[in-house]
């Protein structure tokens, strides 16, 4: 990225999960392709858990925006799962994928986050990052405004 080079610019925001109060049960993104791209990370936000709540966050790749052959990557990217328990919420955790983390000598193009919250109730929201992009600049489309 240069000096003179806006974040958004060369990172591509994408449409994750917004926040939302999720009730227990796995919630996904889209599988986004990682072409052309060197790297993502998911921003993982949690508020306040509600008495017994978990959450739990990982990775899986794939060959295809449909999902096809989705399996975890080599090199686990996985959060520890947060718990209303252990004093968790409140938490920001970020994941990085890169993609030689990926097979890509079978294919693999694809990854996809997905969000499990456990047993009760769960502020939660995702926010994927592409980039840096090889073409440069980036679709700001997903971005409702961009302040520099």
């Amino acid at each position: 990225m240069s000096l003179h080079e806006e974040f958004h610019e060369a990172y591509l925001f994408n449409d994750g999960l917004f926040p939302a109060n999720r009730t227990p049960a796995a919630y996904t993104t889209d599988w986004l392709s990682m072409v052309g791209h060197h790297r993502m990370q998911y921003i993982i936000r949690v508020g306040a858990l509600t008495t017994g709540a978990t959450v739990d966050f990982a990775v899986t790749q794939a060959t295809d925006a449909s999902g096809t052959s989705a399996k975890a990557i080599g090199v686990a990217k996985a959060i520890t799962q947060l718990t209303q328990a252990g004093g968790d919420g409140n938490d920001t955790i970020i994941v990085n994928v890169d993609v030689e983390d990926m097979d890509q000598a079978n294919g693999f193009t694809h990854l996809r986050g997905t969000l499990t919250i456990g047993a009760a109730a769960a502020y939660t929201d995702v926010i994927p990052l592409r980039g840096p992009g090889e073409d440069r600049p980036v679709s700001t489309t997903p971005l409702t405004e961009a302040v520099s």
